[in-house]
């Protein structure tokens, strides 16, 4: 073989194995390639229906749904897939979908559907897209199965990092289920479900070597009341996801360990020892240096000497002492402390902030407009007018903090020379003229701000109930005598009753005379029931009433003058209710039921029923107050004297009526939170 065919073969050789590198490069690129979130629409479609679209740059990954009840979220854990958004949050308030956040962490991203209440909604995978759709005709709950949900299966499974999960199973969606944490146990307390008999028992789990040790469930009253046993410190969460509710636990690393720590005692640092008689400040303060690795600026008004005896003793706090013990102050920026006078830092604060001050003052102002949703332009102007008063004199925040309070991000707070808002009530909008800063910040604070109140529906019924019963016996004596064709009689009527049930007639008769007896009996029963049903729409904390009934007009004299007035005798309704956490109402109630009553000297007197009091009340349920209970009997007895007197003949001559009358005045009150569609949840 020649020398140039050997070259050329070489050649080949080299360029097959060239292109077989650049071939598996390739393939290992694209092997790598990532799918990528591309898009985030959303529209309302037909049906009372809202309908988000996650577009992808490749197929739709399969996605991890789960619920979250408060606040109420439905979140999508989207596998291997990283974001390629303009923007991570979008504002939507379409229907119960307030806005949708998405973020990215190692190899999946999630994203967040931020709601009014929760309420049904289906997801489906369509080539690059995810599509779920809401359903608003439930008026935002939940749909949940007529029929008790059960608890099908308690099972507990080992997580990555040593993670405890616990996983309920129900036969239909849960509606409420509640969390807590009491010292080293967690409570987990559902409402509206039943337990089989096998699954109320104890599951020890303690050889997992998580920090979960024993898992309690069983049937407390109502409830069902799941315990919790852990060991260590820990970190916990439950999340809803159709039927099934999981519980995490998760053990605590050193860092987040030492971060509690921090929280509890205010020092997490490695401990030394420190004993010294008569050494310089500054000397103490180079030893701290040295042993934290932190680089350290000390001023030269930073003089004296300190004697100390520390012993195993976290740095931090070694340093803390003996900074107030010398009147020092230290500030520190990243891996460096300085250290000097708490005057001398604090002269210097001031003059950096009042110099980033000037420059805020300098910058440009720019008119924008906002348009507000539910609450009146002039109601935000107020809250706005009086943060700017305040925020000057109230903020003690340095300069360069952006959340704080009324501080820009340039250190300059609101101020009525720089901020200039007004109100347009006809169009419900603000019109802001203010540097650029200070309108970011009024944005932010519009959106906590403009938010829809809920509505309480206020539900009363009011009860007479009267119950009669009267028994009368009635005896009528009469007598005739027939002399010459002329009839002679006399009659002695003892109560007749008006209303004869009973009547029985006796009579003895010859030829002249008649002797007659009549007897009647009555017995008469009333049942009579009056319902009044008030209801009243009230927002929440705002008091309401409503008033239905007649007015009575009764006259004054004064001055010679007759004048004419009225006063009322209504059913009124009285109620300001107050929504707490937990999904329950508070109500203070007043309630009263007036009616006419007999008349006094020519005027007419009023029967006045009230009740006042203040009830805390689940969501749709019913609370009965109290009620007036009213009861009168009456005997009467009528005769004639001396006769009526004669025993057991007596009877014959005298007549018994006996009257019982009772009365009960009951009020049930059912408060109905209200959603933004007006409808009851």
């Amino acid at each position: 073989m020649n020398k140039k065919i050997m070259t050329q073969q070489l050649s080949a050789m080299a360029l097959w194995i060239l292109s077989s590198c650049i071939v598996t490069i390739c393939f290992a690129s694209a092997a790598h390639a990532r799918n990528q979130l591309e898009d985030i629409s959303f529209a309302s479609i037909p049906g009372n229906k809202v309908q988000v679209v996650l577009h992808f740059s490749a197929a739709a990954p399969n996605p991890k749904v789960f619920t979250i009840d408060t606040p109420a979220r439905i979140a999508l854990d989207l596998p291997d897939t990283e974001l390629a958004l303009a923007k991570k949050r979008h504002k939507i308030g379409i229907g119960l979908v307030r806005s949708i956040a998405s973020v990215s962490s190692g190899e999946r991203s999630r994203v967040v559907l931020n709601l009014v209440s929760l309420t049904s909604y289906a997801t489906k995978v369509n080539g690059n897209d995810i599509i779920i759709t809401l359903n608003e005709g439930s008026g935002g709950s939940p749909i949940v199965s007529s029929g008790q949900s059960i608890i099908k299966n308690i099972d507990f499974r080992l997580g990555g990092d040593n993670e405890g999960n616990i996983i309920l199973t129900f036969s239909e969606q849960p509606n409420n289920v509640n969390m807590k944490q009491e010292f080293e146990k967690l409570v987990v307390e559902i409402e509206g479900v039943s337990l089989p008999g096998d699954l109320e028992r104890r599951l020890d789990v303690k050889d997992f070597n998580t920090p979960v040790s024993f898992v309690d469930t069983f049937t407390s009253g109502k409830k069902i009341k799941m315990l919790i046993e852990t060991k260590g410190e820990f970190e916990h969460l439950g999340y809803q996801s159709g039927k099934t509710f999981t519980i995490e636990v998760k053990g605590l690393t050193k860092e987040e360990k030492q971060a509690r720590q921090k929280a509890k005692f205010g020092f997490t640092g490695e401990k030394l020892s420190l004993n010294f008689q008569d050494i310089e400040v500054r000397a103490v303060l180079q030893l701290i240096a040295d042993f934290t690795g932190k680089n350290m600026v000390t001023s030269d008004t930073v003089n004296g000497s300190i004697t100390l005896r520390l012993k195993n003793v976290p740095w931090d706090q070694a340093l803390d002492i003996i900074l107030k013990t010398k009147g020092l102050g230290m500030r520190e920026e990243g891996n460096v402390m300085r250290v000097a006078p708490a005057e001398e830092l604090a002269a210097i604060e001031k003059q950096e902030l009042e110099s980033k001050k000037q420059i805020a003052d300098l910058a440009p102002r720019i008119t924008e407009t906002i348009q507000l949703q539910y609450v009146p332009a002039t109601t935000v102007v107020d809250l706005l007018s009086q943060l700017a008063e305040d925020g000057g004199r109230n903020n003690k925040n340095t300069a360069g903090d952006s959340d704080a309070g009324a501080t820009g991000v340039e250190g300059a707070a609101f101020s009525s020379l720089r901020v200039k808002i007004v109100g347009d009530d006809r169009t419900n909008k603000l019109i802001i003229n203010a540097p650029a800063y200070n309108i970011a910040q009024i944005r932010k604070l519009i959106e906590e701000i403009d938010t829809p109140t809920q509505q309480v529906l206020i539900d009363s019924r009011v009860v007479i109930a009267t119950d009669t019963f009267t028994k009368d016996l009635g005896l009528n004596w009469s007598y005739f005598k027939a002399n010459d064709g002329n009839v002679v009689g006399t009659n002695v009527d003892l109560g007749n009753p008006a209303k004869n049930v009973l009547a029985m007639t006796f009579g003895l008769l010859n030829d002249n005379y008649l002797l007659g007896l009549e007897i009647s009996a009555s017995q008469v029963e009333n049942n009579i029931e009056v319902i009044s049903s008030p209801r009243v729409v009230t927002t929440n904390g705002t008091p309401a009433t409503i008033k239905s009934g007649t007015q009575i007009p009764y006259q004054t004299v004064s001055d010679n003058t007759v004048t004419t007035e009225f006063k009322d005798a209504v059913l009124s309704l009285q109620v300001t209710p107050l929504i707490i956490p937990g999904n329950k109402v508070n109500m203070a109630l007043k309630i009263n039921k007036d009616s006419p009553g007999a008349e006094y000297n020519g005027e007419t007197g009023i029967d006045t029923r009230e009740i006042q009091t203040s009830v805390l009340v689940d969501n749709g349920d019913t609370v009965v107050l109290g009620g007036i209970y009213e009861s009168n009997h009456t005997e009467s007895v009528d005769g004639i004297p001396v006769l009526g007197d004669i025993p057991v003949i007596g009877q014959a001559f005298r007549v018994n009526s006996n009257k019982t009358a009772k009365q009960e005045l009951i009020i049930f009150i059912t408060p109905k939170i209200m959603n933004e569609t007006l409808s009851v949840r």
